[in-house]
């Protein structure tokens, strides 16, 4: 059973951070490396106050729906975030975010290197929860991998998942596409309903567990 960090709440005190392994960067960062066979199990630091047009993505697995609209927040929710924050829903952001490229045959350097590198820095700084969000299918064992560490270093996670069984603490599965784990791009109104339903497992989901939200894909049929 995986290690399950309690969570000690409210969320309007709770300082959250973002982990993506949706391959967001910053413009000015190098790029992940999709060419490699074994996967880039690097990390990129995002300041929680990046200009939001500052942000790219480079990921294995194209998405040109998401490309083609500009919106990561559908994948990397930091612009959801800071409304909940404004709205008092939530405390505070944490000053760092994190993002990987989750497509990762080998990720043995990512157990044994970035992972608890990043569950290192996020416990340091005083993170009180963090919000996992998977992009591609190889993405979500990543997205299970680094939750384990993270609660491992005592920060409770939760786990967006566009699939069940995802091996991680706490799971909020969504029944939308790859690539858009909260929800179609430029949604504001539905990114900040998928977050803020799967922050509130939180304080729902007293054990390890995994609950589906009440929530379809609005351009076609329920996945």
């Amino acid at each position: 059973m995986p290690t399950f960090a309690r969570f000690t709440g409210p969320l309007s005190r709770t300082k959250l951070a973002l982990v993506t392994t949706g391959g967001v960067h910053l413009k000015d960062q190098d790029p992940f490396d999709i060419d490699d066979p074994l996967g880039d199990c690097s990390y990129r630091p995002i300041p929680a106050d990046a200009p939001l047009e500052d942000l790219t993505w480079t990921h294995y697995y194209h998405a040109p729906e998401r490309a083609e609209t500009g919106d990561l927040d559908c994948v990397f929710p930091l612009r959801t975030a800071r409304l909940l924050v404004g709205s008092g829903s939530l405390g505070s952001l944490a000053e760092r975010h994190y993002s990987f490229m989750g497509a990762i045959p080998d990720a043995g350097p990512l157990i044994e290197g970035t992972g608890p590198e990043v569950a290192g820095r996020l416990a340091a700084e005083g993170v009180g929860a963090a919000l996992l969000a998977p992009s591609c299918p190889l993405c979500h064992r990543t997205v299970g991998l680094l939750a384990q560490e993270i609660e491992a270093a005592g920060v409770p996670t939760v786990a967006l998942s566009m699939e069940y069984g995802l091996d991680a603490p706490r799971v909020a599965r969504v029944r939308f596409p790859y690539n858009f784990p909260v929800g179609e791009p430029n949604d504001p109104e539905r990114h900040a309903e998928v977050v803020r339903a799967a922050l509130a497992l939180l304080e729902e989901l007293p054990e390890p567990g995994e609950r589906e939200l009440p929530f379809r894909w609005r351009g076609g049929e329920a996945l």
